[in-house]
């Protein structure tokens, strides 16, 4: 009788080892959670609205993301365009890390609206450092959307090199848009260009107004 009551005992006293140890397991797991959290503090500090603040919460953005969106926004991108770009990223599966490809491309003259789109194609990435080239060679939104549409299609497409090449060849960003819709190959852009130089180097023919003799 004593072996059965001292049994008796024994098991309630581990089923309490158990609980408490679950206890302090749960306890140190929400602390952990509460060290990781992300301190928006800087974004806050920046301006950003409240219900701005509580969508990135929700998306449970890093403090890289965090430090990402500061140099978009600092750049000019708006609030709601900053929280939508993590919308974006979130919506595949990413984190959102290119606030320095953001502020080129606003600091070389794109438009917001603009840059969305190329975000939406998913063509930021891959096609930032040209866009930048071609924004600052003179060539409109219009025209790098257009180039960036072609891309996402995986379709062939002149460069930002070689439009900008016409461009000083007396296109019209207009003008460019048309060629990159005629789907016009690098061998026929390289001789409308080659046509261009060779008038402008002195080489184009000139009409005799005199008479013949």
């Amino acid at each position: 009788m004593k072996t059965v009551r001292h049994a008796a005992f024994v098991y309630p006293r581990r089923v309490a080892s158990v609980l408490t140890l679950a206890a302090w397991l749960l306890l140190l797991a929400t602390g952990c959670n509460r060290v990781r959290q992300t301190n928006m503090s800087s974004l806050d500090a920046a301006g950003m609205h409240p219900d701005s603040l509580q969508q990135l919460h929700e998306y449970q953005v890093n403090d890289d993301e965090v430090q990402q969106i500061l140099i978009a926004g600092r750049a000019g991108m708006s609030e709601q365009g900053c929280v939508k770009l993590v919308s974006i990223a979130r919506s595949r599966h990413r984190v959102f890390a290119e606030g320095d490809a953001i502020a080129g491309l606003l600091g070389a003259g794109m438009k917001e609206d603009s840059l969305m789109e190329l975000v939406r194609l998913d063509q930021l990435n891959p096609f930032a450092g040209e866009a930048v080239a071609m924004r600052l060679a003179g060539l409109s939104d219009d025209v790098v959307l257009d180039v960036a549409r072609h891309r996402a299609k995986g379709e062939p497409v002149l460069g930002g090199a070689r439009l900008a090449e016409l461009r000083d060849a007396g296109f019209s960003n207009a003008q460019l848009v048309a060629v990159l819709d005629r789907g016009t190959t690098d061998k026929q852009a390289d001789e409308v260009i080659a046509r261009h130089n060779y008038a402008v180097g002195g080489h184009a023919f000139v009409r005799q107004h005199g008479r013949r003799r």
